[in-house]
């Protein structure tokens, strides 16, 4: 029987978790797959989760010759069954199966064939749970076969499920249960490669080049047993440039080839070589009658021919076997053939270069040329690859050529997301001894922007790049405004708001004349930004309105102005309107327009994400976080804007505890790059999330997550609306905490940075302010001034495009009128915030209203004098348990001087005058009824807390 190592499962777009969706709920599962892609280990982890859960697990894996022993994978499958599990068949099904398991006196064949389906169906149906494991369908022996197909037919009736694996290219019997899901398993993605190839333990293979593994991810086809094993090969040469087939690999894969006449296998080495080989193109190569010739190859199942004429093969590996196969004379020769027959520029220029491996001026030219047509025509990674041959084909005495070969080759890599490639080209250029000081200073500049434009948010340690290319830069205004705009992104990302706008200022200014207006837009841009996050809007305005028209100015620049669409799609949602805002970032994805880079898709997702979550399009955001997720995952790019965007979307639409394990993920992930500014963002994210929770440690999780960013926005100097909406949230989570007194010193800053704003800037914002505020007032006790307070709150964010918002507030009056005894206004503002969350399909949200709905019952009412806040429920039942004031203290995060005013209101509000008074109301009168400040939840009433 066949066995392979196990290799725990790689992540693959979910696939394992969509297996066991489909096995759970069906009774059988056909993963199917080429040889070497993972199906047995996919196959193992159902297994392991199925025994895990209780279900008797019976498998078989059968090898190719397995097939000639009757009853061989039956044998196999059924081993584990006991004798005396057979002792419960009625006597002739008994022998029988007892004969072919080998543990009678009989043959295993020429019995009754019936009676040998019964008794097989039969113990089957006696095992609890059962599930067959059936690895390699292909290979199981006809006897088995016949018998496994009966017993499918039957696996309703029986209780048992079956989940096998066979391969795509392999015919395989029919023995499936009625309605099996079938599934194939999917390629690994260069990321999950990489993951495979570090837990190999191959050595020397973490040392292997960016540029390399691509090669090796693409002549694998993302199979991960042909991965390990040319991984494996290519380190043991030590060969950084080329990937490296086994012999025994590229003998087992050109095994069928190997009768084949020389004419058929050179007309297969020449379609290996072309990009796209087609039946055409080896007849224009002087191939006389091709169709005749690759019949053979097409019956061994080595090549497929289109009806179009085109070839494909079997796996990349095959082509990859040919080439290496082929002599160096051969491979040169098919090179230049096909050099001087097709007619696509960028690939003629690819095979020139491959035919002429030696430095050589003029397919340089060439190969630089076809660069700039892929790249512009928007293939990055083909202008990477053909930009990188055009420097290595640049003669020794052409350094500068070859330095601005290897930039256009930085900057190609830099457009696909491809960040080592990029960075070791700019490298090559910076640490060539050819570069000396005097040679060309913008060369090193420009690799030194390079290296800044792949840093991604991690521009920490960016300033020795910044001033050494700014010591290049002198005299050279265009460089230094360049130079001054990263400056000031590294400025802003590091927490200086003052410094961000003084450097993008200057940046603008040393632009102008340079005449580099798409440096001068994305300056202006930048600085319009700033001045709106330190609270100047009219300044703000001002700046973006000259961004505006210097792009107008200049259709150049304007091709070039994604992020300046940006920064004025966020500048309207400051003023809430969300409408223009959408209409601008949604533009900026509009299938008509060029393709553009990784880092610059993703910004426009992540801002489209903030737009639909303030529109309410609480499904659409979900959506397109995916769509962030999956941009990072294909790009094989870890950043924390992914998971920002993600937790943002799971706050509106998902559930608050997914929400905020992945705002924290982008919490840890913006502190480890050092990327302030969308810390404090993430660290907004999770403490509405927390809020969101409805855990008891909810809010005070809250707290201290918001009051981190609190303190981060206050040091950059921050008063814009989001700024004001996280303080607004903070005394919400505050005043929930029973830190009344500290919830009221935010709000007051909160009011203090809005002093400057002008309307309508902000607007929704001051509705958040609002709302915390009479959510305060509510957790003082003075009710009927919160709902006053939050009634105001609603009216104004019903004049808004922003329903969440409203929604928020809706919730938070209808809670306030309900603990004011104004049942029916109570009543009508939570049904109303029901009915926008089912429609916005705002989940987390909806449940707080089906919540305080629910409390409207009449059985619900108490006396309010006896209520406990959700902080005085804490307190209460931690000292009815023994603890301290100072113990108290030190596990909430507050003063001993709270927890002593705390203890203070309850022993007031159960008229108890003692610890041990206070111990026997909570455990053994048990009537203390607690609640949550809020929503005023009753979690406890007439029952004891021990």
């Amino acid at each position: 029987m066949r066995r392979t190592s196990t290799v725990p499962p790689l992540p693959r777009n979910g696939f394992l978790d969509a297996a066991r969706a489909a096995l759970r709920t069906g009774a059988g599962l056909r993963i199917t797959g080429p040889a070497g892609i993972g199906k047995t280990t996919l196959v193992r982890a159902l297994a392991e989760d199925a025994e895990a859960q209780g279900a008797t697990v019976l498998r078989c894996e059968p090898g190719r010759d397995d097939g000639l022993l009757p009853f061989g994978a039956l044998l196999d499958l059924l081993a584990p069954v006991s004798d005396r599990a057979l002792g419960a068949l009625p006597a002739e099904p008994r022998a029988v199966l007892r004969d072919v398991l080998l543990r009678g006196g009989g043959p295993a064949t020429g019995r009754d064939q019936l009676a040998l389906r019964v008794a097989v169906a039969e113990v089957l149906h006696r095992l609890p749970a059962p599930l067959l494991v059936l690895d390699g369908v292909q290979w199981l022996d006809g006897a088995s076969a016949e018998v496994l197909a009966y017993v499918a037919r039957r696996a309703p009736v029986l209780g048992l499920r079956m989940v096998s694996t066979e391969r795509c290219d392999e015919p395989v019997p029919e023995l499936h249960p009625p309605g099996s899901a079938e599934l194939t398993v999917p390629q690994l993605t260069l990321g999950a490669m990489e993951q495979l190839l570090a837990r190999s333990g191959i050595p020397g293979v973490d040392a292997l080049p960016a540029r390399l593994l691509r090669r090796l991810h693409q002549t694998s086809g993302g199979n991960p047993f042909y991965a390990l094993e040319l991984a494996r090969r290519t380190t043991e040469l030590g060969d950084t440039e080329r990937v490296l087939l086994p012999p025994a690999l590229r003998e087992a894969l050109l095994a069928p080839a190997s009768a084949l006449p020389p004419p058929t296998r050179s007309a297969l080495l020449l379609a290996a070589t072309a990009a796209e080989p087609s039946l055409g193109l080896l007849r224009a190569a002087g191939v006389a009658e091709p169709a005749e010739l690759l019949a053979e190859p097409e019956r061994l199942a080595l090549v497929g021919t289109a009806p179009d004429g085109a070839l494909r093969f079997r796996h990349p590996m095959l082509r990859a076997a040919l080439l290496a196969d082929a002599g160096t004379g051969e491979r040169l020769s098919a090179h230049a053939v096909l050099a001087a027959l097709v007619t696509d520029p960028v690939e003629r220029s690819r095979h020139l270069a491959l035919a002429r491996p030696y430095p050589d001026a003029a397919v340089a030219t060439l190969l630089t040329e076809a660069a700039g047509s892929a790249r512009a025509a928007g293939s990055p990674d083909s202008a990477y690859e053909l930009a990188v041959l055009a420097a290595e084909r640049t003669p020794a005495g052409q350094p500068a050529h070859r330095f601005e070969r290897l930039l256009d080759a930085a900057g190609a890599a830099a457009d696909a997301g491809m960040h080592e490639e990029a960075r070791q080209a700019a490298e090559a250029v910076l640490g060539d001894p050819a570069q000396l000081p005097g040679s060309d200073p913008g060369q090193r500049v420009r690799a030194r922007l390079v290296l800044l434009e792949t840093a991604g948010q991690a521009l920490g340690d960016a300033r020795g790049l910044i001033e050494a290319g700014l010591a290049d830069a002198v005299g050279n205004a265009g460089l230094e405004a360049r130079l001054r705009l990263w400056a000031a992104v590294r400025a802003l990302l590091g927490g200086s708001t003052a410094e961000a706008a003084r450097q993008a200022g200057r940046a603008a200014e040393l632009a102008d004349p340079a005449e580099d207006r798409a440096t001068r837009v994305s300056a202006l841009g930048l600085l319009g930004t700033v001045q709106a996050m330190r609270g100047a809007p009219a300044e703000a305005g001002q700046t973006l309105g000259l961004a505006l028209r210097a792009a107008e100015e200049s259709l150049a620049a304007s091709a070039d102005d994604r992020s300046l669409m940006r920064r004025q799609a966020l500048a309207e949602l400051d003023g809430d309107q969300v409408a223009a805002a959408h209409a601008r970032i949604t533009a900026l994805l509009e299938p008509s327009r060029a393709r553009i880079g990784v880092e610059d898709s993703m910004a426009t997702l992540v801002a489209l994400v903030r737009v639909q979550v303030r529109r309410g399009e609480c499904v659409p955001a979900l959506a397109t976080a995916e769509r962030c997720t999956r941009l990072l995952s294909d790009a094989d790019l870890p950043s924390p804007l992914g998971a920002y965007a993600a937790a943002l979307a799971e706050t509106v639409a998902g559930t608050p505890d997914r929400a905020c394990a992945l705002a924290q993920a982008a919490v840890d992930g913006s502190a480890a790059d050092g990327d302030r500014l969308f810390l404090i963002r993430a660290l907004g994210v999770l403490g509405t999330a927390q809020l969101l929770t409805g855990h008891p440690s909810g809010a005070a999780a809250a707290a201290e997550s918001l009051q981190r960013a609190r303190e981060l926005g206050a040091a950059m100097e921050l008063a814009d609306p989001d700024t004001v909406r996280r303080l607004a949230d903070l005394a919400e989570a505050l005043a929930q905490s029973g830190e009344t007194d500290e919830a009221r010193q935010v709000l007051a800053e909160a009011r203090s940075l809005t002093a400057g704003w002008s309307p309508p800037w902000g607007g929704s914002a001051l509705g958040a302010l609002e709302r915390a505020e009479g959510l305060v007032e509510a957790a003082l006790g003075r009710i009927e001034s919160a709902a006053a307070a939050l009634a105001a709150s609603a009216e104004r964010l019903r004049g808004l495009p922003l329903p969440l918002e409203l929604v928020r507030t809706l919730i938070a009056w209808g809670g306030a009128e309900r603990r004011a005894r104004h049942r029916v206004v109570a009543r009508g503002a939570l049904t109303e915030a029901a009915a926008l969350c089912r429609s916005l399909g705002a989940v987390p949200l909806l449940r707080r209203a089906e919540e305080e709905l629910d409390r409207l019952a009449p059985a619900e009412r108490v006396d309010t004098a006896r209520e406990l806040t959700a902080s005085e429920r804490r307190v209460a039942e931690m000292v009815a348990r023994g603890a301290t004031n100072r113990e108290v203290a030190a596990a909430l995060f507050v003063s001993v001087k709270t927890v002593e005013g705390t203890l203070s209101r309850v022993y007031r509000k159960l008229g108890v005058r003692s610890r041990t008074a206070l111990a026997r109301a909570v455990d053994i009168r048990g009537h203390a009824v607690f609640t949550d400040p809020a929503r005023d939840t009753p979690l406890m009433r007439g029952v004891t807390t021990s």
